[in-house]
This record gives C-alpha cells, structure tokens and sequence, in this order.
C-alpha cells in the first residue's frame, strides 16, 4: 500500500513515485494540528491563523492539497477529495504520533471529513465553511471544467485578476483585501500546470455516489466543530445545518461580519474558537 511507503523528503512526502505534495511543519507543541486549505488555494492560505497558535504548544502540519500550490501534478490522475484523504491519512500514519487534530476549510473539510473516517488517529475536527453536501458550483468552477479550454483560458488570464475576482467573492468586506494576499493567491495561479491541477480537481469534485459518501459523515464519533461564515456566499448556510445533523454531537457556529474564509478575514476571531474546541471548553 502507498502509506506504507511514505517518505519525508524536506519540505514534501512522496505517497507515490508520481505524487509528491509539498508540505511544511512550524512549532514544536504537543499539540498537532493538520490544516487542509480549500479549492484554488494553498498551505498559505494558513498565514494569518498560523501566528496565534504558540509554538510551544503546538505543532502545525500545513500541506498543499493534490494540484494546488507546490503539489502540482503533471497532467492527470486522481484529484478527489476521496484520494486527498487517502495521502492525507498516509501522511498522518509516517508521523508516529498518537493523536491529531485536523483543521479543513471549504474543499478541505470534506477532505479532512474523509481522512477522520479512516485514520483513527484523528481525534478532534474543525471544519470551515465546507461544501458537504452536493450544491451549484461557481462560475469559475463551471468554466475550468471545460476540457483543454477551461484551464487554457485560466493560464492566459492575468493571475492576480483571477486573484482579485477570487477574493472578492470569498471575502465579505472587501476593504480587508490586502495586496499581499491578492498577490498569494496570484502566485499559485502562474502557468499551465497550476491550471491543469484545479481543472482536474474542478472535474472530480463532485463524485457520481455522492448520496452515498454523504451517507458516511454519521459515522463521524470525534469532537466537530463546525465553523460558518455569516456571509458565505459559496458555500451556503443550509450546508452547516445539514452537517451538524447529520453529524451527532457535532457544534455549529456561525461567524458574524464575515464570508467564506474566516480564517483569513477574521483569524483572531476564528482562532478563539478553535482554540476553544480544541481544549475542550463548553460552549
């Protein structure tokens, strides 16, 4: 099996001869958090969270997600949030440690969803603003799916167009829109790789047995917590009441003055709250 296999190599981890997803681990804590970004992002998404967490408590795990960031594969394969999961528990299982808690926004919180079924060694799960359940896709999403012209569209656009547009309509307050994040984002949209990997994740988003995965979140007996943005406008508020039934014992919380990625335009405030969660405090 390729988690049996699995090699840390500096900053990557091989799950296999073709897939090797760019990783990288701040802190020294007994506490490991593994964060799992969303679609079209990166491990860098992270950034403004990353600096509340002291180092000495904790250990963070940021990994960019199969054809995102520096996790960019050739040309084709297995972009699905099922297969994410599956390097995602393999990189889990090489650490040797006990326990983990696994932190996941939009896409990579049905990623983290489906690695905390299979790797026991998840003890505790935050997800943000994730897309559980089947819904209209975005605009962008529709056309990267095209073959050969969606992702060629993409790599002749302007990257920190296709940035700004992108923060836009995750961020509720768009005066929160800083340059340096139009220009995170940007880098990881440069070149025909870069948009090869999320027209191939676009693709296989949406499984064909989706009825029947979303069947599974019941199996889910950890601590959830789960995070919602007031102004979501991707990911729309009836996803998180339909998780935190479908999930029982599972926390809903709603982020006021904020959109799809609260960790980004509110991180002090979604810090408490997951801080909080993790320690085991009552609501």
């Amino acid at each position: 099996m390729a988690d049996q296999t699995l090699k840390a190599e500096g900053e990557y981890f091989s799950f296999s001869p073709k897939e090797r997803i760019h990783c990288r681990v701040t802190g020294s804590g007994r506490y490991h958090i593994l964060f799992l970004h969303g679609f079209a992002a990166s491990l860098h998404t992270w950034d403004e969270l990353v600096p509340f967490f002291p180092p000495n408590e904790y250990t963070l795990h940021l990994v960019d997600l199969k054809g995102h960031g520096h996790s960019v594969e050739q040309r084709s394969g297995d972009y699905s949030a099922l297969h994410n999961a599956q390097i995602v528990s393999a990189y889990i299982r090489s650490l040797g440690v006990d326990e983990i808690n696994l932190l996941g926004h939009s896409f990579g919180g049905v990623v983290g969803m489906f690695a905390a079924l299979e790797c026991p060694k998840v003890s505790r799960l935050v997800l943000i603003d994730a897309p559980a359940f089947p819904q209209h896709i975005p605009r962008f999403m529709r056309i990267l799916r095209i073959p050969i012209i969606g992702p060629l569209s993409m790599a002749l656009l302007s990257p920190r167009l296709i940035a700004r547009k992108g923060l836009e309509s995750v961020f509720f307050r768009h005066e929160r829109i800083t340059e340096q994040l139009i220009e995170r984002y940007a880098a990881g949209y440069r070149g025909l790789a870069a948009a090869r990997g999320l027209a191939e994740t676009a693709r296989q988003m949406i499984p064909d047995n989706a009825e029947q995965i979303t069947g599974r979140y019941a199996g889910l007996d950890i601590p959830v917590l789960i995070l919602c943005g007031e102004h979501d406008r991707i990911v729309k508020p009836w996803q998180g009441q339909k998780l935190s039934r479908a999930i029982a014992g599972s926390r809903l919380v709603t982020i006021a003055d904020c959109g799809h990625n609260p960790h980004e335009e509110l991180p002090e405030k979604t810090f408490g709250l997951v801080r909080a969660f993790l320690a085991g405090e009552p609501d």
